[in-house]
């Protein structure tokens, strides 16, 4: 079951802003498993020059997968985590983001580094059914 959060610049980005940003958040995703979600993903900067990416929240992660997160020691990263760095890219950068989903393109904004309520509400909720799911121990195939 895929399922993608996306981001895109409201504005043109310059490659070299861009490159940059590319750069910090590769630096700000590393230390984590990202076993819960796919790390921060720019696919490029689009025909319109904007900057976009998205990441796929993983609701449940294979066991396999789980047993080698939890042998490395490092922090689970997460679909917030994935907001956070977003905001702290924009407040460094001056890059607004509009945030988006599979089902709804456009939930709302991070503006100068603060994330619209809705984007907080329905992030919250994809995290607290990874968590609900992880509780049950359902996988996909018994969905």
């Amino acid at each position: 079951m895929g399922f993608t959060v996306t981001y895109r610049s409201t504005k043109v980005v310059s490659l070299e802003t861009s490159q940059a940003i590319e750069a910090a958040a590769d630096q700000a995703c590393e230390g984590h498993t990202w076993l819960s979600c796919e790390p921060l993903n720019f696919f490029s900067r689009d025909v319109d020059g904007t900057l976009w990416g998205g990441s796929k929240p993983n609701f449940q992660p294979h066991p396999d997968d789980v047993a080698a997160a939890a042998s490395e020691g490092l922090p689970d990263g997460t679909i917030r985590d994935v907001i956070d760095i977003l905001c702290r890219l924009s407040q460094d950068y001056g890059v607004d983001w509009s945030i988006g989903h599979d089902h709804d393109p456009h939930i709302g904004f991070i503006r100068s580094g603060i994330c619209d309520d809705e984007v907080l509400t329905q992030i919250e909720a994809f995290a607290d059914l990874s968590d609900m799911l992880g509780e049950l121990g359902l996988d996909e195939e018994s969905w």
